[in-house]
C-alpha cells in the first residue's frame, strides 16, 4: 500500500476493506448464470458491494509486478500478516468464469465461490480472502470507505518497505513502537525477484 496509507492506517489501528467497485479486475464476481440476465447480475452484485467486502492478502512478496501494482511503484509499504488459516479463503484462478444454473441444488454455494474465482491472469498474486460483512457494527466508515479494526488475529508482524520507500526515523519509530520489524527490500541481481536487503 502508499506509504501514507500504511502509517495512517497503523495509527489508527485499522485496514482498509476492498468492495468490489473498488477493486481494480473488472471481472471481480463475474459469473455465467443460466436464467439470470444480466441486468439480474449487476443488480446482484450492486447488493453484494453494499453488504460484503474483502480483506485481501497475498502469499508473494518477491513479485516486482506486485510491489508496483500495490505498492506505488515500489514507494509503498507491504505488511506481513500471521493469520489463521481457518479465516483465509484461498483465490481459485481459471481460464473460465463460474457456470451457474438456479436449477442445480448447489447454485448458492458456487455463488460463494464466484467471489473467490478470478482470471488465470492473476495467479501471479497468490492472492487470499477474508470475508467482510459492511454491515457489522464494528465496520470503520469514512469517506465512502470501509475499515475494520487492527486486533490480535490480524494485526501485522512485519513491515517491508519497497525499493524506492523512504521511511523518516520518526516513520520507523511508529513501526517500532508498535513491534513491528521494519525490513527494506532490494532488487535480487540474479533475478526478477524483490528480496530483504
Amino acid at each position: 500500500m502508499q506509504k501514507q496509507h500504511a502509517i495512517s492506517n497503523l495509527e489508527r489501528f485499522r485496514l482498509k476493506v476492498a468492495t468490489l467497485d473498488s477493486m481494480n479486475d473488472p471481472y471481480e464476481l463475474f459469473l455465467n448464470f443460466d436464467g439470470a440476465s444480466r441486468d439480474d447480475i449487476e443488480k446482484f452484485k450492486e447488493h453484494f458491494t453494499v453488504k460484503s467486502g474483502f480483506l485481501c492478502f497475498s502469499k508473494n512478496l518477491h513479485d516486482p509486478v506486485q510491489w508496483a501494482h500495490y505498492a506505488d511503484n515500489h514507494r509503498g509499504i507491504c505488511w506481513e500478516f500471521d493469520i489463521p488459516a481457518h479465516l483465509l479463503n484461498r483465490i481459485e484462478y481459471g481460464e473460465e468464469p463460474i457456470n451457474l444454473a438456479q436449477r442445480d441444488e448447489d447454485w448458492r454455494d458456487n455463488l460463494v465461490k464466484a467471489t473467490l474465482r478470478k482470471y488465470d491472469g492473476w495467479s501471479y498474486e497468490q492472492e487470499y480472502r477474508i470475508l467482510v460483512d459492511l454491515e457489522a457494527e464494528e465496520i470503520i466508515r469514512e469517506s465512502g470507505l470501509h475499515f475494520v479494526k487492527l486486533e490480535k488475529i490480524v494485526f501485522p508482524t512485519r513491515v517491508y518497505a519497497g525499493i524506492r520507500c523512504e521511511l523518516s526515523a520518526e516513520e520507523k519509530e511508529l513501526f517500532y513502537r508498535n513491534d513491528l520489524e521494519v525490513i527494506q527490500m532490494a532488487q535480487d541481481h540474479r533475478s526478477y525477484s524483490i528480496i530483504p536487503a
